[in-house]
């Protein structure tokens, strides 16, 4: 039945593209981001390598696209330039061919359906995640991120309720099918989220080693007097693996709460973590942010572990960022993990091509 499935949606997307293609238009589109940092520490890591990448890195984005408007069919076609520190020593990657092509709206309906074999983005829910510190990150990934390539997705909006759904044909390490979906609808006070994603992490191709793994996000965004309240509450439950402290983790939680003074424009979020972030015995976190100067924003975060096994991954990090024309920058002091040599100063800057 699963086969018939995906046949018959791959049969219905050939055909459509296949009758439009003499009336479609041509859409070139180019894009991407360049991010780096200057980091001064005593720690070995950026002692004699101050100019470090860390989440720093290059992105380019070279489509081509056709469309036909009265049918809502469309196919895109390009290629993907990419160099990121956990790639090949921060070195670019590529070109890769990428292509997606679907029908939106099918029917006049809701419904839209298209195949990408690179990335689908379209399940990302919840807040920025601050549980990461990096001098160069500038934009805070979603808490509930799982993009997904080689995969089909089902989308359905209105303008009170969007559903995507993503499937991927290919079997995972584990001989199951990876799939996501996501839910978000709006009121008059806001807005309350939900998503669901299962998967199978590969921790060795060559033996084909890997673990199974399901992450369930639910929050919500609501509007009082004073400003925005959002609220998120994520978990993650997978396969058991030892960790080096000798414990068995089969995964963990986390909540965020963000308040934001509109007004003043200023706003906190505090995070509770029972073993999402900190493996072993969980921790909290905060962050103080404030934009009330123009281009100019003031910034304080910290995370601190519960127990000194997970001390290797407290962080404090104050900022003052200012928007210069196409810069973003950072001026900024904090520490990594424990110890005397655990500080450092750094400058980094952001530009966006998108």
């Amino acid at each position: 039945m699963k086969k018939l499935f995906v046949l018959a949606l791959a049969v219905v997307l050939t055909l459509s593209l296949t009758a439009v293609a003499s009336a479609a238009t041509f859409d070139p589109y180019i894009g991407g981001r360049i991010t780096w940092s200057y980091t001064e520490s005593d720690d070995t890591y950026y002692d004699k390598d101050p100019v470090h990448l860390d989440n720093s890195g290059i992105k380019l984005l070279l489509k081509g696209k056709v469309t036909h408007e009265e049918t809502g069919t469309w196919g895109a076609i390009g290629a993907k330039i990419d160099g990121w520190p956990s790639d090949n020593d921060g070195k670019l990657n590529g070109p890769n061919a990428i292509y997606d092509f679907g029908i939106n709206n099918i029917g006049g309906s809701n419904f839209s359906i298209w195949y990408s074999n690179w990335e689908n983005e379209n399940m990302n829910r919840g807040q920025g995640r601050i549980h990461d510190s990096a001098p160069a990150k500038y934009h805070e990934d979603f808490l509930f991120d799982r993009d997904m390539a080689n995969v089909i997705g089902i989308d359905y909006k209105t303008d009170k309720l969007a559903v995507n759904f993503g499937y991927v044909p290919d079997e995972n390490i584990k001989g199951d099918n990876d799939f996501q979906i996501a839910f978000t609808y709006n009121f008059d006070g806001g807005k309350v989220h939900a998503g669901y994603w299962s998967s199978a992490v590969t921790t060795d191709y060559d033996n084909k080693k890997g673990y199974k793994v399901k992450e369930y996000i639910i929050g919500g965004e609501f509007k009082a007097g004073f400003g925005t309240i959002k609220a998120d509450y994520i978990t993650l439950d997978r396969d058991d693996e030892k960790l080096k402290s000798g414990k068995v983790y089969d995964g963990g939680s986390l909540a965020q709460v963000n308040v934001s003074f509109d007004d003043l424009k200023f706003d906190v979020t505090l995070v509770y973590d029972d073993g999402y972030k900190f493996k072993n015995d969980g921790g909290y976190g905060y962050q103080i942010r404030y934009t009330g100067f123009d281009n100019i924003t003031l910034a304080y975060r910290a995370f601190e572990a519960d127990k000194k096994v997970d001390e290797h991954e407290n962080f404090t990090d104050f900022y003052i960022g200012y928007k210069y024309g196409i810069f973003e920058t950072r001026l900024g002091y904090g520490t990594v993990g424990e110890g005397k040599d655990n500080d450092r100063l750094y400058a980094s800057v952001y530009i966006s091509f998108w």
